[in-house]
């Protein structure tokens, strides 16, 4: 049987690139709009639903695979917050203790609390990808007056900020959701969780009565990505003059890069830690009217002055295992 497949039509097809070098008294105004063209086209996408199917599939293994660790992470960055709230009695010292916490108070099954959302969240992000996010990318894209490379490269980076934003306005309440039942913390084995299940988180009533506080946080997650590019393609710069350079027949070169550039994601990974724990503090305190924090700053102040600069990585040695993990997964031919 025939996969059904539906075509996602962006714009126009991509002009085939010229091999041609055009003389200086050639470059005028029409040839700088068709090389700007061609550094950014519009394209065609084609998307096949055993495609997405199977993509489904794979990334719902490899996120419910590393959902034990999510969870892990998530308390141990704000269990300082979870303390100040109620929710959580005592401080974990190690992420050890907080393993065994989990285990004994709530049983191995709540490492994988907050899975079952984030696994359904995979499909309609997707589709909210391709049938929301790119045709807004083409659409900023196209009403960018194309009289330059400058302009070109402004073009492209506001259509991709565009089209992240938009895939946002969806993308980010789901992870809401995911991420507040995983704090969900038991203060003992006979207690309830505060939401039993995610319908139960947004029928919170501060939620229900003031929507954009499901996008709490949701500027340092925007300007958290811009960081960790910006810091992993400095890296990159700065470490690929001493790179060996590719041989025949000899592996050793592909091992140094491979290793040089987790390493350098790695890196890039800690220091966006402060920013994501920031914004899950920021997450946790939303709900509460008396602890919630009026800005930013305030959470990032209330850190420095309490906990230090240590309290600004908590957590985070369990960021790098999944991180680690993440790479198992990721050579393994597994979306993340």
């Amino acid at each position: 049987m025939s996969a059904t497949t539906t075509r996602v039509d962006l714009g126009n097809p991509t002009t085939p690139p010229t091999l041609s070098v055009p003389s200086e008294a050639a470059v005028d105004n029409k040839a700088r709009e068709e090389s700007c063209v061609q550094c950014a086209s519009p394209y065609a996408t084609y998307v096949s639903i055993d495609y997405m199917q199977r993509l489904w599939l794979l990334r719902s293994v490899s996120r419910t695979l590393l959902a034990p660790l999510d969870r892990i992470k998530f308390v141990m960055q704000t269990q300082k917050e979870l303390i100040r709230h109620g929710t959580l009695a005592r401080e974990f010292y190690s992420t050890w203790e907080c393993v065994r916490y989990l285990s004994v108070v709530e049983g191995k099954r709540s490492f994988w609390r907050g899975n079952l959302i984030q696994v359904v969240a995979i499909l309609p992000i997707a589709l909210a990808q391709l049938f929301i996010a790119a045709p807004i990318e083409g659409l900023i894209f196209e009403s960018f007056p194309m009289h330059s490379a400058l302009s070109c490269t402004v073009a492209s980076y506001a259509s991709m900020l565009g089209g992240a934003l938009a895939l946002c306005l969806i993308s980010y309440p789901l992870d809401f959701a995911r991420f507040r039942l995983a704090v969900d913390i038991k203060t003992c084995r006979e207690s309830p969780y505060a939401f039993k299940h995610s319908l139960a988180f947004f029928s919170q009533p501060v939620l229900s009565e003031f929507t954009p506080y499901l996008y709490r946080g949701l500027t340092l997650y925007v300007s958290g990505s811009f960081v960790y590019k910006a810091v992993y393609n400095v890296l990159i710069n700065l470490v690929l003059p001493y790179m060996p350079p590719d041989r025949d027949a000899s592996w050793w070169p592909i091992l140094v890069q491979t290793a040089t550039s987790i390493t350098v994601a790695g890196v890039a990974t800690l220091c966006l830690h402060p920013i994501d724990l920031v914004r899950h503090r920021l997450m946790i305190a939303v709900t509460s009217d008396r602890l919630r924090y009026p800005s930013a700053m305030s959470c990032v102040r209330r850190i420095a002055q309490k906990e230090g600069l240590r309290g600004f990585y908590r957590g985070g040695t369990i960021t790098l295992v999944r991180f680690m993990a993440a790479m198992g997964l990721v050579f393994a031919k597994l979306p993340l």
